[in-house]
């Protein structure tokens, strides 16, 4: 707006620089620009903290969605395992037997892996409720 100003009057000599509005809205001006910029600053750290809230939540959903998939998996490696001791019973085949015992054998293989994937979610809710 200065620079409309003084382009409107001609050049800087024509300028009164008595002028009290002018002189308190040049005096201002900076202060403004200095609020603009600390403003543009929260907007972006407000942004960038959203962005790393929904990260996190993404990843939350990936692994609440793995840990499902996980537990589903040794459920039923648990319930074939079990199946299979029962043919082994009855049969009295030891191939079933075996069968089984690395059914079970997976089985806790997954329950460890469900482990550590609910200390991962229980983390990224924890890094979740601290952000910002």
């Amino acid at each position: 707006m200065v620079c409309d100003h003084v382009q409107s009057v001609g050049r800087i000599n024509n300028i009164d620089v008595t002028n009290k509005q002018l002189q308190l809205y040049c005096s201002s001006v900076r202060q403004k620009y200095s609020a603009y910029l600390e403003y543009q600053k929260k907007n972006r750290s407000k942004v960038a903290a959203g962005q790393k809230r929904k990260a996190l939540s993404d990843e939350v959903s990936e692994l609440k969605m793995k840990r499902k998939t996980l537990q589903n998996d040794a459920d039923a490696l648990s319930t074939a395992a079990d199946d299979f001791s029962e043919q082994a019973k009855k049969s009295q085949q030891l191939t079933l037997l075996a069968k089984a015992n690395g059914m079970r054998r997976a089985a806790r293989e997954k329950a460890e892996q469900l482990k550590e994937v609910n200390q991962l979610i229980d983390n990224k809710l924890l890094e979740l409720e601290n952000c910002p």
